[in-house]
Order: C-alpha cells, then sequence, then structure tokens
C-alpha cells in the first residue's frame, strides 16, 4: 500500500509539472501517461478518472499556492491593507507564480463550456484557498481589515479580473497601477458598495 500511494505521488508530481506546462485543454491520456512514464491504465487505476487526475493536480497546485502565500506573509508581515494587497500581487505576479494561475483560469474556463467536469466543491476550492488566506491577513491587520470586509466581493472581483488582464497582456504596470488606484479609492471611503444579505459585501 505505501509503495502504491509512493508511486501515485511521483506520479501526481510529474502530472502537475506536465499541466503548468502545456495546460488542460487538450489533455489526452495515453499521450499524458506516455510523458510521466506510465500507461493510462496505470493512470486510471491510480487516479479513477481524467476529471479526477485533474482534481487532485488541481489540489496539489492549490496546496502549494496555500504554503507559499503563507510563508510569504509570515515574512512581510503586511500591516495596511495596501500592504496587503501590494503582497498579494507582487507575489502573483512573479514569474515562477503565473503558471499557477494561467492554469487554475483555464480550467475555469474550460468547465464553463463543459469541457471538464468537476464537482461544485472542486469549483469553489480553486479559488478558495489564496482568497481565505487574503480574508485571514485581512482580519489580523493593523489598519484596514475593515475596509476590506466591507468591500471583499469588490477587491477579489478586481484582483482576479486584473490578475487575468495581465495574464493576458504582460502590462504589469497598468494592472499595478490599477489595484493601486481601487485601494486608493477604498480606502478614501469612495468605493463601498451597499450591503447585501445572504453573502459576501
Amino acid at each position: 500500500m505505501e509503495a502504491t500511494l509512493d508511486r501515485r505521488a511521483e506520479l501526481l508530481s510529474r502530472i502537475v509539472d506536465e499541466l503548468l506546462t502545456r495546460g488542460a485543454a487538450d489533455l489526452s491520456l495515453r499521450p499524458l501517461a506516455e510523458r510521466v512514464g506510465t500507461s493510462a491504465r496505470l493512470l486510471m487505476y491510480h487516479f479513477g478518472s481524467k476529471e479526477q487526475l485533474v482534481a487532485a493536480a488541481l489540489a496539489e497546485v492549490r496546496r502549494h499556492i496555500g504554503a507559499s502565500l503563507y510563508a510569504r506573509a509570515a515574512r512581510s508581515r503586511p500591516q495596511t491593507l495596501r500592504d496587503l494587497m501590494t503582497m498579494v500581487w507582487d507575489w502573483a505576479t512573479e514569474p515562477p507564480n503565473q503558471r499557477y494561475f494561467r492554469l487554475l483560469f483555464e480550467v475555469d474556463g474550460l468547465a464553463m463550456f463543459d469541457r471538464l467536469s468537476f464537482s461544485e466543491e472542486v469549483r469553489r476550492a480553486n479559488g478558495a484557498v489564496w482568497i481565505s488566506l487574503i480574508d485571514r491577513a485581512a482580519g489580523r491587520l493593523a489598519q484596514g481589515g475593515d475596509l476590506f470586509l466591507a468591500n471583499s466581493t469588490l477587491i477579489l472581483g478586481a484582483f482576479t479580473g486584473l490578475l487575468q488582464d495581465f495574464l493576458s497582456t504582460g502590462d504589469r504596470a497598468r494592472t499595478t497601477q490599477a489595484l493601486a488606484a481601487l485601494v486608493d479609492l477604498i480606502s478614501e471611503g469612495r468605493a463601498l458598495p451597499a450591503p447585501m444579505e445572504g453573502g459576501r459585501s
């Protein structure tokens, strides 16, 4: 059993590397199996289906994102809303981390067109890992935590859109400036949305 788990973990690591390099749009089990040094039959043995295989790979990507962002926050210890959003933005746009978000955004798009099928839990989890870390960090801010809570949907929606914009265009200066402008508006009390019941503001 231990050998089987070790082999699965080894395969999963190789699969994650493949998905980060090639993406998931044209994923086919037989070519994937050849590239990671196994057979399609053994991939099915270890993961059950293509969707379960991709879900396992995404869970590993989310684990990496969570560990990396947590380590960055532990080092920088942001004190204000601006500090927090700048820290997360700088981390997310660093070249080694961009590929994780490219894959998550790609998989979200494929799922929207039913080209990949996941449970609702898996789909929610793709964004939840780093959003929950931002939530927790915001709760510990010396200044601006209340502003984040009042504007969390606006901030996180804008952050995700700007990150997609940056990954599509490569224009870091413009997208970074836009994020800073949003933080300015919120800090000045000029971007507060009306409260909504039953979820985030």
